[in-house]
Parts: structure tokens; C-alpha cells; sequence
């Protein structure tokens, strides 16, 4: 799930192959390009929007695909490397950072072609061992890694760890920015904030979680059947 500034959100249809947009009123409207037969055998993991339009990431077709906001296909580019990502992120001024299990290193996707020297490389951070489950870049260029142990790990903008803290909540899957702060949450709805500690948890009505995004100082919460919207105080 994406979230714009002019609160649109973007979702993604695995099975279908097919985003669709959701706008403030509740309408939606349907991509054409994503639900064609050379798409059948991908994997796309990813879907966010950038100033050069909304990007989509497919792993097996190791493609970015690019469309305009009327979800539209404007042109695919074939990575140069066949790193096949599996976990992305997008930083404010558009690229994309690329993590891909093969070489266990992040690269960085930025005006049409990816950068060849690895952004980190996480065997030389940690061990080859590392499992990531997520990462998420803040409104300052900030990356955050969730580890698949629960162990998170921050970087500045240069790509440089900063802080690694160990587990703070059984089982979190999501990881959120927000402002100057980070939240982790569960599938159940039980959240936490970095910087105070503080606990935070989703109405059950919402839960489990299908997917959480954050916008400002607000999180939207993707359940199976509608979006909650929570302004963090």
C-alpha cells in the first residue's frame, strides 16, 4: 500500500496483477497494463509513488515498471544487474533503494538505472546470515531495517549505521516512520514507538493487519476490508 499527499492510496492486487487507486471519496480505478499476460509469472513486490510517476517493482521480470497517475504504463527498465530485489524502499527525492537475498546488499535505482557499487552491503555490516524482513526510509533520508530476529537497525542518509537495538515486541512485521519518530507494530495490532517506548495499539476491528503506511503524522492501517486512519499524537 502507497499513500500520496493528496490522499490517494495505491494498492497492490497480487493475485490479479493489478493496482488499483483509491481516492479520498471511496472511487476507485483500475490499472490496464499490470493484469497482461507477461506479467503472469511475476512477482511483484513493491508498489510507491515518486515524483517521475508511480513505480512498481517486479522481482522475477528484475524490472522497474513506471506509470503515470492515471496508472497508465509509461516504460519498464530491465535492471542492469540481475539482483532480482525482494524488499524496497523510497527515499524523499525518489529513488529507490533495492535489497536483494542474492547479494545481500541494498542498491540504489535512481534517473532510469541502478547504481553498480552496492549502497550496503549487510554480510560486511552483520554476518551473510541476515535476514531482512523490512526497511523503510524517513522524511530526512534515514534507513531503518527490520531483521527477521526483530532486531532493528538504523543508517543515515550516507548509507552508515547509526544504532542497532535489539527485539522491543514479539513477532513485529511493520515498520512505520513517522516525523522524527519509528514505530514497529505486530499483525495484532500492538505497537511502539522508538524514541519514548510508548505503546500504541489498533482498534480490533482492524486487525490483523494487512499493512500499515504513514503520511506527516498520521498511519493508515490496511485491514482485509477497509483503511483506518490514526493521527499519532
Amino acid at each position: 500500500m502507497s499513500w500520496s499527499i493528496t490522499n490517494h492510496f495505491l494498492l497492490l492486487d497480487e493475485k490479479k496483477r493489478e493496482l488499483i487507486a483509491l481516492d479520498p471519496f471511496g472511487e476507485m480505478n483500475l490499472s490496464s497494463g499490470l493484469g497482461q499476460k507477461r506479467f503472469h509469472f511475476g512477482d511483484l513486490v513493491w508498489i510507491g509513488m515518486s515524483p517521475q510517476g508511480i513505480k512498481v517493482v517486479d522481482r522475477l521480470e528484475n524490472e522497474i515498471i513506471i506509470l503515470d497517475y492515471h496508472l497508465n504504463t509509461i516504460r519498464n527498465i530491465t535492471l542492469n544487474q540481475r539482483i532480482f530485489p525482494e524488499n524496497v524502499a523510497i527515499d524523499p527525492w525518489g529513488r529507490l533503494f533495492l535489497y536483494t537475498r542474492t547479494y545481500n546488499c541494498i542498491y540504489i535505482f535512481d534517473n532510469g538505472e541502478m547504481y553498480q557499487t552496492p549502497f550496503i552491503n549487510l554480510s560486511k555490516e552483520f554476518s551473510p546470515a541476515f535476514c531482512m524482513q523490512k526497511m523503510e526510509i524517513n522524511q530526512d533520508g534515514e534507513i531503518a531495517i527490520l531483521e527477521c530476529n526483530g532486531s532493528i537497525h538504523f543508517f543515515n542518509r550516507n548509507g552508515q549505521i547509526k544504532i542497532s537495538l535489539t527485539a522491543l515486541l514479539e513477532d513485529p512485521t511493520f515498520l512505520i516512520p513517522l516525523r522524527d519518530d519509528w514505530f514497529i507494530f505486530n499483525q495484532n495490532g500492538v505497537g511502539i514507538s522508538i524514541q519514548t517506548r510508548d505503546h500504541v495499539i489498533i482498534p480490533g476491528a482492524s486487525l490483523p493487519i494487512v499493512d500499515m503506511v504513514s503520511l506527516n503524522r498520521s498511519i493508515a492501517v490496511l485491514s482485509k476490508d477497509h483503511i483506518l486512519v490514526l493521527d499519532v499524537k
